[in-house]
């Protein structure tokens, strides 16, 4: 009978880490998101007149744009490390596969969105 609620204690464990990972990777994904809409909206906000301070406006929006998909990629690697940690310890269910379709998915919006702005006209 103990050990029946040591295992069970010890799956609720896993699952609770499994979906602590899941929380993880969903706020470095927002975080990621958030600079990408600060990026474009750096861009397209910010209208200036001197060629320098647009030059600069799109660096900046260009960079804050690859740090949200340098943030996706991190997200996923952190992911994937805590699932091969829990994979260690005998489970083997995890989202592994759709979270690595979504950071794709995320970084393939990260791109568009920097083609974006660099096609945006300043007139």
């Amino acid at each position: 009978m103990k050990n029946e609620v040591v295992k069970s204690s010890d799956a609720l464990a896993i699952e609770r880490t499994l979906l602590a990972a899941e929380r993880t990777f969903s706020a470095w994904i927002r975080t990621g998101l958030a600079s990408i809409g600060g990026g474009l909206a750096v861009v397209s906000a910010l209208i200036f007149k001197n060629q320098v301070n647009t030059v600069v406006t799109y660096v900046i929006g260009a960079m804050l744009v690859t740090l949200g998909a340098s943030i996706f990629v991190y997200a996923i690697i952190s992911y994937n490390r805590a699932c091969k940690r829990l994979s260690q310890k005998g489970i083997l269910k995890n989202s592994l596969g759709t979270m690595i379709l979504i950071t794709i998915f995320l970084l393939i919006i990260a791109a568009l969105v920097f083609w974006i702005i660099f096609q945006i006209d300043t007139k």
